[in-house]
């Protein structure tokens, strides 16, 4: 598929803008736009924070992305909900309930996913594509369907010798890569 260079150079500038204003950026992160940070002063991307296009997150809670996280293609993370327990109306009032979401370190998160307020997503587990996440993930977990239940774990000798070797999938990558173009990122915190 070829791109339009203008087309190119506009998600390049709305992802270098929407990080500019992020709680926290680590080093090497690798994102393919268009993607939307609802609330970038709340969230935090650590090392290795590889995003691919569509990738949404809502809501007034924060987004904590642990380092060498990898999310495939129209990723949601919502960080707030309705009132529904207690409504003045219904289905629901206008009060916003803020849930943070915590993603720890080295999750895949596949394609279509959507995580929802509250959640926290267990180091090195993986979120299969088309996922609902209603609740916590277990570190190593392999979760999927709707609601996402645990279908197996991963193996916990292969995952720890590899964290132990410090062997990352592209990494390390020392500058930010957007759209596949090397960027600097000024912060504006």
């Amino acid at each position: 598929m070829v791109v339009n260079p203008v087309v190119r150079w506009y998600s390049t500038a709305a992802i270098v803008e929407q990080l500019e204003h992020l709680g926290a950026l680590g080093t090497g992160a690798c994102i393919t736009g268009p993607i939307y940070i609802g609330n970038p002063r709340q969230t935090y991307f650590g090392d290795d924070v590889c995003i691919n296009p569509g990738f949404q997150s809502f809501g007034e809670g924060s987004l904590r992305i642990g380092s060498h996280v990898h999310m495939g293609q129209n990723v949601r993370i919502l960080t707030a909900n309705h009132n529904y327990e207690r409504p003045d109306a219904l289905p629901y009032d206008q009060q916003r309930v803020r849930q943070d979401v915590i993603v720890e370190e080295c999750v895949w998160i596949g394609d279509s996913a959507i995580i929802v307020p509250g959640v926290r997503v267990g180091e090195g587990s993986i979120i299969a594509a088309g996922a609902v996440v209603t609740r916590d993930v277990p570190p190593l977990a392999i979760v999927g369907g709707a609601p996402a239940k645990v279908i197996r774990e991963r193996p916990r000798d292969a995952y720890a010798r590899l964290r132990t070797e410090g062997r990352y999938l592209g990494w390390p990558r020392e500058q930010t890569l957007i759209n596949g173009q090397a960027v600097r990122v000024r912060r504006t915190r």
